[in-house]
């Protein structure tokens, strides 16, 4: 276990890699995803339920009927999916228009070739009698032709425009996040450079070169966070954030102050939302340390488990009479919020007060990337 670590240098915050594949920004969905081929499997199966409801074959039994229409339909839908998604770059480097456009196209042209593919297997098995063919082939060409693609394309259309409205909807929540991020974020910075300030007020006449590197430090700080205010940062970034903040703290504080880091392992690429280590050790030091005569030592813990990191700070609880009141539970529900937006409700915010020390654990979904 180290204590009070220093940085080898200045942090810095790393712009978010562009999406390297143009059709994420589209609204079509990845076919290939388990997600997206059980939806088409569904939905060609109501359809074909609706057909043989709605247009009984003469001379079969209700259950024959609807496996002819049920495999018509499956064989359909999942070729269309096969086509989009070998499709899916080209489309999504497209307007919207001419992007629902190529896809209607495509998934037409596919069920011409399959329609024409089953009829002449049909007439294929009626010439060689290895099968009663008009059972499950169509019997007249043009009608079967033309009746498969005025369907799909009443069924393609609605399908589309499905994931049309989704996508906007969803892209509309997303910039609301981003944005109640961006607010909250906006509320933690001008807390933390008013809390620096002081501290550089306080050094400028009892130790001028302390406060020559506390004032680089924060000037680093300024520097990242005006370059990219909103967007997520690494977990090596975000410790060194505090780290420069225990520095800047150790200069007021001196001795009382100590700070004991068990953060080794830790997968520090870990992209995490800004400002979210460093507020709770602020808390830590500014409710348990500073109220304290004597000051004490704020334990910061890292661990990971399958699809988790952990961070555990911990600090000494002062005397009732010394206690600071405020403050403390406001930080803790704005950070608790970012992560619930930025995570969509899978990080970890737990709070655990004994007798003697007061402990925020803040955990981290490992595979997931957050908004922000």
């Amino acid at each position: 276990m180290a204590t009070n670590p220093q940085a080898a240098g200045p942090w810095r915050l790393t712009p978010a890699a562009a999406p390297s594949d143009p059709s994420a920004l589209h609204y079509l969905p990845d076919f290939s995803a388990a997600a997206a081929v059980t939806a088409l499997v569904l939905i060609s199966q109501l359809v074909a339920l609706a057909l043989a409801l709605a247009d009984p074959a003469d001379g079969l039994p209700f259950f024959v009927d609807l496996a002819r229409h049920s495999l018509l339909m499956l064989w359909m839908a999942l070729a269309s999916a096969c086509v989009l998604s070998a499709a899916r770059s080209l489309l999504g480097a497209q307007s919207v228009a001419v992007a629902t456009a190529y896809a209607l196209g495509l998934v037409l042209s596919t069920i011409a070739l399959l329609s024409e593919a089953i009829y002449w297997f049909g007439q294929y098995f009626a010439q060689t009698r290895l099968l009663d063919s008009t059972v499950f082939f169509p019997a007249t060409r043009w009608e079967f032709l033309a009746r498969n693609l005025a369907l799909g394309s009443l069924i393609t259309a609605g399908v589309l425009r499905y994931f049309y409205v989704t996508h906007q909807w969803r892209s509309n929540v997303e910039r609301q996040a981003e944005a109640r991020i961006a607010a909250l974020q906006a509320r933690i910075r001008p807390h933390f450079f008013f809390n620096s300030m002081n501290t550089i007020a306080a050094l400028t006449r009892s130790d001028p070169r302390a406060a020559e590197h506390a004032v680089e430090d924060l000037a680093d700080l300024f520097r990242a966070s005006l370059a990219n205010p909103a967007t997520a940062t690494t977990l090596g970034e975000e410790l060194e954030v505090a780290r420069v903040y225990q520095r800047m703290e150790e200069q007021r504080l001196g001795a009382r102050l100590r700070v004991e880091w068990d953060v080794d392992g830790l997968p520090l690429d870990t992209r995490i939302p800004g400002l979210t280590v460093q507020p709770l050790l602020e808390n830590a030091i500014y409710h348990g340390i500073e109220p304290r005569p004597s000051g004490g030592t704020v334990n910061v813990v890292g661990a990971t488990q399958p699809g988790l990191l952990t961070l555990t700070v911990s600090n000494p609880l002062p005397a009732e009479g010394d206690a600071r009141s405020g403050g403390h539970q406001l930080a803790l529900d704005n950070i608790r919020e970012r992560l619930a937006l930025a995570y969509a409700g899978n990080a970890r915010l737990e709070v655990t007060r004994t007798d003697q020390h007061f402990t925020v654990l803040i955990g981290f979904p490992t595979g997931a990337t957050p908004h922000g």
